[in-house]
């Protein structure tokens, strides 16, 4: 995996032309740098890419935000996102806020 990489306090955003891998906390402070580095990931590529959130240890309001405008911003350049290896904490927000549903997360 090339060293693509964007930091903010509390979160990574490391990426090559088919995974993207978000570690860390993804919420107020870290949203916008987050969100702008899945953008310039997603912008980068084409066909499926796959956003893993393994390391991803929590995520707040402003964190679905991002990967919501993330999906849809891939939507509209004719790519694919895949979310995988959601930890269960992060699932268990997506699945109470609804956000889930949206990510394809069952």
């Amino acid at each position: 995996m090339a060293d693509d990489s964007g930091h903010a306090a509390g979160v990574t955003v490391t990426a090559d032309s088919t995974m993207i891998k978000v570690a860390g906390e993804l919420d107020l402070w870290t949203a916008d740098a987050a969100g702008a580095r899945l953008h310039a990931a997603i912008g980068a590529g084409c066909g499926r890419a796959r956003l893993d959130l393994g390391q991803l240890r929590f995520i707040d309001a402003h964190g679905l935000a991002v990967l919501l405008q993330a999906a849809a911003f891939a939507c509209a350049r004719g790519r694919q996102l895949e979310v995988v290896n959601v930890t269960a904490q992060v699932r268990k927000i997506m699945t109470v806020t609804g956000a889930g549903v949206a990510l394809g997360i069952a």
